[in-house]
């Protein structure tokens, strides 16, 4: 646990959902269909190469983490880009693992072999990660 009480250890708690206001959700859901809008129109533009690549960024991520930070505090909002962060990097190992070989395996057993690479390499990351700052998962 950090000083604010913040955890490194991901939680689900269904009850938040109810406590969230239904603006706080439009909000995300605006920045999601604006990131993907823009990306869709660079990829027009652009050729879909790039546009892929675009479509990759996590949509909702700016409006989660600024909804974090005002209700949870910066503490809470750095810990979520963090895995965000690590998230992503694992994401750039499936897709290494998709374009190599998706023609050889197949679609399916790629994908299968890609979500592999995905967890392990988050796994690593976040173990690293709570190694640097010394953390511990929380007993239940």
């Amino acid at each position: 646990m950090t000083e604010a009480g913040a955890s490194l250890v991901p939680q689900v708690k269904p009850g938040e959902v109810a406590k969230r206001k239904p603006a706080d959700y439009l909000t995300r859901f605006a920045f999601g269909a604006g990131i993907s809008l823009v990306a869709g129109i660079i990829g027009m533009v652009f050729g879909p190469k790039v546009g892929g690549v675009l479509l990759g960024f996590p949509a909702i991520l700016p409006a989660s983490l600024t909804l974090i930070e005002k209700k949870e505090g910066k503490e809470d909002a750095s810990i979520d880009s963090l895995g965000a962060i690590l998230g992503a990097i694992a994401m750039v190992g499936f897709a290494v693992v998709v374009t190599l070989w998706v023609t050889t395996w197949g679609v399916v057993a790629s994908l299968a072999g890609a979500l592999l690479v995905w967890l392990i390499v988050a796994a690593v990351l976040y173990a690293i990660l709570a190694a640097i700052y010394r953390r511990e998962p929380a007993p239940p």
